[in-house]
C-alpha cells in the first residue's frame, strides 16, 4: 500500500539565503535530493537514485550529500555543509528525501533539518514542496520517520507530502539499471513527484 500524508506549517519571513536565489529557472525545475543515510551504498541512496529517475522530464536534481559534516544546532555559525545545503535549497523549487525505518535513520538528518528550520536557515523552504519517501517492509515501521521528518520540515515552512513504499533492501524492487522494477510503485510515486515539480508559492512570489 501507499499512504500519502500531507503536512503543513509556517515559518518566519524570508531572509538571508533566499535573497540570493535566482528570479527564474533557466534549466527547468530544480530539486534538491537527500538520502537519509551516512553510507553511500545504503539502500536509501539507491532508492533515492531510483525515485529521482521518475521525476518529470525537464526536472534537474541536485543531490546534497553532506550529512557527515552536520553538527548539532548551536549558537555558533552553521557548519560548511549546512551553509551549502541552505544555498542549494534557496535556489531550488523543492526537495526530495528518502528515509529508512526509524532504527537506522541518522541523527544528522534531524540535525540538518533543525538548522534549516532555525532562524539562521534563511527560511529557504517556506512555501516549497518536499516529498519524503520512506521504504520499509511493513507500513507501521515508517510512521516514526515520516512523522518526525514531517514535523521538522513543516517547522521550516515547507509543504510536505509523504509516500510510504512497502519494500526493503532485500525485496528485489530495483532492476539492473537501478530503476524501480514495479510499474505500480512508479505509478504511485508520480502524483507526488508531479506536485513536487509544479510551480511553488515561494518561486511564483519571487
Amino acid at each position: 500500500m501507499t499512504f500519502v500524508i500531507p503536512f503543513s506549517g509556517q515559518a518566519p519571513g524570508v531572509a538571508g539565503y533566499e535573497a540570493e536565489a535566482g528570479m527564474e529557472m533557466e534549466t527547468g525545475v530544480r530539486i534538491v535530493t537527500i538520502a537519509g543515510s551516512l553510507h553511500r551504498e545504503a539502500y536509501v541512496h539507491r532508492l533515492l537514485r531510483a525515485v529521482t529517475r521518475e521525476l518529470p522530464e525537464g526536472a534537474v536534481a541536485e543531490e546534497w550529500d553532506g550529512l557527515g559534516g552536520v553538527t548539532p544546532l548551536s549558537e555558533g555559525p552553521p557548519p560548511r555543509e549546512i551553509d551549502r545545503l541552505c544555498h542549494a535549497l534557496s535556489d531550488a523549487d523543492g526537495a526530495l528525501i528518502t528515509a529508512p525505518a526509524h532504527s537506522v535513520m541518522p541523527v544528522q538528518l534531524r540535525q540538518a533539518l533543525g538548522w534549516v528550520s532555525s532562524g539562521r536557515g534563511g527560511a529557504v523552504l517556506v512555501g516549497k514542496p518536499v516529498v519524503v519517501v520512506t521504504a520499509c517492509p511493513r507500513p507501521h515501521e515508517a510512521l516514526w520517520a515520516r512523522t518526525e521528518l514531517g514535523q521538522a520540515l513543516a517547522s521550516a515552512g515547507a509543504s510536505v507530502h509523504g509516500i510510504d513504499l512497502i519494500l526493503s533492501a532485500g525485496a528485489g524492487r530495483l532492476d539492473a539499471e537501478g530503476r524501480l522494477d514495479d510499474p505500480d510503485l512508479r505509478e504511485r510515486l508520480r502524483p507526488a513527484l508531479r506536485l513536487l515539480c509544479a510551480p511553488s508559492l515561494a518561486r511564483s512570489s519571487t
